[in-house]
């Protein structure tokens, strides 16, 4: 099962960088090596969509498909993570939140 959602420039990147900070977490048992695993491959995608957009920024949002595991995933870090500062970088990430949490139910 895939979901596909509309992420805008500025959002992507805020989620690049919260699977990025999570992916820097040491696994030491069989739970967190496979938790481990799973927000490698969601980073790596992301990072994919990321540098695609650098190519040819054109502002538009970005169609981004991911397995229900990841979208799920990627909905527990931005809930759980949302360290920003910014009022901007916090609302773009509710924002995000709200749309994912529609598709996933």
């Amino acid at each position: 099962m895939k979901i596909s959602i509309k992420i805008d420039p500025e959002t992507l990147f805020l989620l690049h960088k919260i699977s990025n900070e999570q992916c820097q977490i040491i696994a030491n048992n069989i739970g967190r090596k496979s938790a481990k695993s799973m927000r490698i491959e969601l980073f790596t995608l992301l990072t994919q969509r990321c540098f695609s957009y650098q190519l040819n920024p054109n502002g538009k949002k970005l169609q981004v498909t991911l397995k229900y595991h990841l979208a799920a995933l990627l909905y527990d870090l931005a809930t759980e993570n949302n360290q920003f500062s910014g009022i901007y970088e916090k609302n773009k990430i509710e924002i995000f939140k709200n749309e994912l949490h529609q598709k996933l139910q």
